[in-house]
């Protein structure tokens, strides 16, 4: 009897232990941009590879290139995209900006890999807030125009217009493997121990009592 309660308590434990992963996050991880833009749009990502931190400043700016002659080139930030555990945010610094149907304006972030469970993939998004950015034509900016992948997500910008300020935002929602928390790692060894003294004294007091 003591054998099957002891085994139910420890495996008991062990769910405990890795049904309680450990929030997995992109923080320290090298993610990458890409913009592709309309064939006469020279935009891109700077810089196009970038480090994740927490600290609110934007992994990575949009910049166009506008060649007013041979020797004279402009460059003007337009947005600026901030990652964080498992959330990004894009926000328009430019001004006004229209994207219609003849431009392919689509930004990729890639590489999206979790710091402690390099394993976990990319299933869908959640909490998605679309701040300011209006229709140019069709439904402007939605939920359907921003698509997955396994470790990686682009935006479709197409048929939008933007002001300054304007911004979209989104959880990334994802599967995980699961994790155990240190504490919980702690709580199933002490619960082990318990098991074993608990055999021992049995034994003990079976042979006194012999």
């Amino acid at each position: 009897m003591f054998k099957k309660i002891g085994f139910g308590f420890a495996a008991g434990l062990l769910a405990l232990g890795f049904a309680g992963g450990a929030q997995a996050s992109l923080l320290g991880q090298a993610v990458t941009c890409q913009v592709t833009a309309g064939i006469s749009v020279d935009d891109f990502c700077s810089p196009s590879t970038a480090t994740v931190t927490d600290g609110g400043t934007p992994e990575f700016k949009i910049r166009e290139v506008t060649r007013i002659n041979p020797v004279t080139v402009i460059v003007n930030d337009f947005f600026t995209i901030d990652i964080s555990g498992e959330s990004v945010a894009i926000t328009n610094v430019f001004g006004r900006l229209e994207f219609t149907s003849l431009e392919g304006y689509l930004v990729t972030l890639g590489d999206l890999f979790w710091s402690n469970d390099p394993t976990a993939t990319i299933t869908g998004i959640a909490n998605v807030l679309v701040s300011g950015v209006v229709p140019n034509f069709g439904d402007g900016l939605v939920e359907s125009d921003i698509a997955i992948a396994a470790n990686a997500v682009t935006l479709d910008f197409r048929g939008t217009v933007w002001s300054q300020g304007d911004f979209v935002s989104f959880d990334l929602v994802t599967s995980h493997s699961a994790l155990p928390e240190p504490g919980t790692l702690a709580l199933f060894g002490l619960g082990l121990a318990g098991l074993g003294f608990a055999a021992w004294r049995r034994r003990t007091l079976q042979g006194l009592g012999g």
